[in-house]
C-alpha cells in the first residue's frame, strides 16, 4: 500500500474541478472518449471500435472523468486472462486539466473496480520518456521489465505492476 506521505505528494492540493467526478463510460461518451484519445495519442491511438467493444466487455473498467457535462478524461482496464490480474490499457486528460489530481482519482476508480472482480495485480506499459510514468511511479507501481520494440521498431515499453491486496 501507498504511504500517506507518498500520496500526498502525488495529489494536488486544490483542484478548479471540486465538483468533478468519475463514472463509468456509457455510450453517450464514445465521440468524446474517441475525440480525446485522438487530441492525445495522435496517429497512435485506439480506434472507436475497441471503446465500444470495451465498454461491452469491461464496464465498469472503461470511466470517466466528468464536470459540468464535460468529459474531462478516462480510463480503461482490462482483465487479464488469468482473471488474478488487470491493466491498465489507456488514460487520457485534457491538457487543461492536468495537474489536479484527475488521472490519480481515475486510478483509484479502476484499482477499486479491479479488486472487486477480484484482480490481485494490476499492469501496464508505458513508453521510458512518458511523463506519466512518474505518476505510476509515485503511485506504487512496480517496473517488472523493459520490452524493446513492444509496438514494433524503437517503441520500447516499461511493464508496470503494483499488487492490490
Amino acid at each position: 500500500m501507498v504511504a500517506a506521505s507518498i500520496l500526498a505528494e502525488c495529489l494536488p492540493l486544490s483542484s478548479p474541478y471540486p465538483d468533478s467526478f468519475i463514472r463509468p463510460a456509457h455510450h453517450g461518451d464514445m465521440q468524446a472518449i474517441w475525440q480525446l484519445e485522438a487530441q492525445i495519442f495522435g496517429d497512435e491511438l485506439y480506434p472507436p471500435l475497441f471503446f465500444r467493444q470495451a465498454m461491452d466487455l469491461w464496464p465498469d473498467l472503461l470511466l470517466v472523468a466528468e464536470h459540468q457535462g464535460q468529459l474531462l478524461g478516462y480510463i480503461l482496464g482490462a482483465v487479464g486472462q488469468d482473471r488474478s490480474q488487470g491493466w491498465l490499457l489507456s488514460l487520457a486528460i485534457l491538457a487543461d486539466a492536468r495537474g489536479l489530481g484527475l488521472a490519480q482519482r481515475l486510478i483509484a476508480q479502476l484499482e477499486q473496480n479491479l479488486r472487486q472482480v477480484p484482480i490481485v495485480s494490476v499492469r501496464l506499459t508505458v513508453s521510458p520518456d512518458n511523463p506519466a510514468r512518474q505518476l505510476y511511479e509515485c503511485l506504487d507501481y512496480q517496473r517488472l521489465t523493459q520490452v524493446d520494440d513492444y509496438f514494433g521498431p524503437n517503441e520500447s515499453r516499461l511493464v508496470l505492476e503494483k499488487n492490490l491486496f
